[in-house]
């Protein structure tokens, strides 16, 4: 029957290949090598299937791997919470805030402070002072100073307010009034104000100190005091050198009020400061107002060298706009320094600069007596004393040059020369030369000794200077 079934179904197959060219193609197979074909298609899979397999196996793996992670850290966690919480000083294991365990904590009621807690739960939070009611009663205990401290400190600026206080007494406000023709050709008043201190009196005159250069073009002089009283004036005397004017005030002019309310201050040693030295001033930043700062002295020994002399400064902490006028003092109220607008290129522009007391007390003392100082002409400096040695000389000035058509050019100094003697009086600094060129007598000739380089055998000189007054 088989063999019938086989050679039925050939027949058939021929007859469908004789109608089905693309069929008669096939290649006839038996059904062994049917069956081989199966096994070897099976076994041959492609190429993305086995990929998408890989990958489902390492995300797989991923997972498993981190739920076992998960599930160990939970353990690790848990069992040294308490160890945690005390390294990171928490009084209540971070793991058990909100969760099972916490039951038994105790809650405040509705209606009560939180904070009112009891201070022995070791599950309180506590915010605020990290000190008890036994501790606000011992100072020593507590970050704040101690009313003691803010005692001290409260009488310390009582004390400077009232050295402030008594040192305004002595400043004036001077205005000095010039006329000037405008643009349309009509003439007008122009004011500028400064600062004047009231630095002596006679039994007939107050003599008030200020600032040249605000009164030099003046054509009216106006003082006005703290009552708010206006008295005119004129210049009494000034030096163009340091910058300062004298007015001389008639007192029988003044109201009584305004003469009782004037305090000439006290005069200080300039020559005993030091850096952080604390100081008070008293002046103007602008002219008009009147202002008090308290501050220290940042660095002293400065010296500006001007025509003929040296200017002693020292610098200070107090506000600075390079406009400000007055005065400095000690805590005490005694005048250490009168501040500087025009030495500028001396000292940096950016600081408070302030002439030393000693430097222009004699020189306002000659100014308010009347007298002028002398002018040679000469720009000096002082010398080391290696230079000193190194030319083999005990004593002398430099000579850094000389102003044209000056006593001193006519007399035939030269620059680069020392000045070592004054009519035969040995000379060791510029401030002993002012000194002395300070009580000279107008109209007569001093003899100044030099010693000048040279390849010549004699390098000593002596010539004759006529100082001339400085204001003529």
């Amino acid at each position: 029957m088989d063999k019938q079934k086989k050679l039925k179904e050939t027949e058939n197959l021929d007859q469908k290949m004789i109608k089905d060219p693309e069929i008669s193609e096939i290649p006839l197979v038996n059904s062994d090598q049917e069956k081989q074909d199966s096994v070897i298609s099976e076994q041959i899979k492609p190429w993305h299937k086995r990929k998408f397999k890989k990958i489902a196996s390492v995300v797989g793996l991923s997972l498993l791997a981190g739920l076992l992670f998960g599930i160990a850290g939970r353990f690790v966690f848990k069992y040294s919470d308490g160890i945690i919480s005390k390294i990171f000083g928490l009084s209540v294991p971070y793991d058990n805030v909100g969760g099972p365990g916490t039951e038994n904590v105790p809650k405040p009621t509705e209606g009560t402070d939180p904070a009112a807690k009891n201070e022995n739960d070791p599950n309180s939070v506590k915010l605020g002072p990290g000190y008890t009611e036994n501790d606000q009663n011992d100072p020593g205990k507590q970050n704040n100073p101690s009313q003691q401290d803010i005692g001290e400190f409260i009488s310390n600026v009582e004390s400077l307010n009232k050295v402030s206080n008594e040192l305004s007494k002595s400043l004036v406000k001077v205005n000095s009034i010039t006329r000037v023709v405008n643009w349309l050709g009509d003439t007008i008043e122009q004011t500028e104000s400064t600062i004047g201190i009231v630095m002596a009196e006679n039994p007939t005159e107050l003599f008030v100190l200020t600032y040249y250069d605000k009164l030099k073009l003046a054509d009216r002089i106006e003082v006005i005091f703290k009552s708010g009283n206006t008295s005119v004036v004129t210049m009494y005397n000034h030096d163009e050198n340091y910058n300062i004017a004298v007015i001389a005030i008639n007192k029988q002019s003044l109201k009584l009020d305004d003469l009782n309310e004037i305090v000439i201050p006290k005069i200080g040693d300039s020559d005993a400061v030091y850096a952080g030295m604390p100081v008070v001033g008293v002046g103007s930043m602008d002219g008009e107002h009147e202002m008090v700062d308290y501050g220290y002295i940042t660095s002293n020994g400065y010296v500006q060298y001007i025509t003929d002399a040296s200017i002693d400064l020292f610098t200070t902490s107090l506000l600075h706009s390079g406009t400000e006028e007055g005065i400095v003092t000690d805590t005490e109220g005694k005048i250490i320094g009168v501040i500087t607008r025009s030495l500028e290129s001396s000292v940096k522009a950016d600081i408070n600069k302030c002439i030393k007391v000693n430097s222009i007390v004699k020189i306002a003392e000659k100014l308010c007596n009347g007298g002028n100082m002398l002018y040679c002409g000469i720009n000096l400096e002082d010398i080391p004393a290696w230079v000193l040695r190194e030319n083999e000389l005990e004593n002398g000035i430099y000579v850094n040059g000389i102003e044209a058509s000056s006593p001193a050019s006519d007399a035939g100094i030269r620059k680069g020369d020392i000045i070592t003697e004054v009519d035969d009086i040995k000379i060791n600094t510029v401030e002993e030369f002012t000194d002395y060129l300070m009580n000279a007598s107008e109209n007569t000739s001093i003899k100044i000794n030099l010693y000048r380089s040279s390849k010549s055998s004699d390098n000593k000189i002596s010539v004759m200077v006529r100082p001339v007054n400085r204001n003529n």
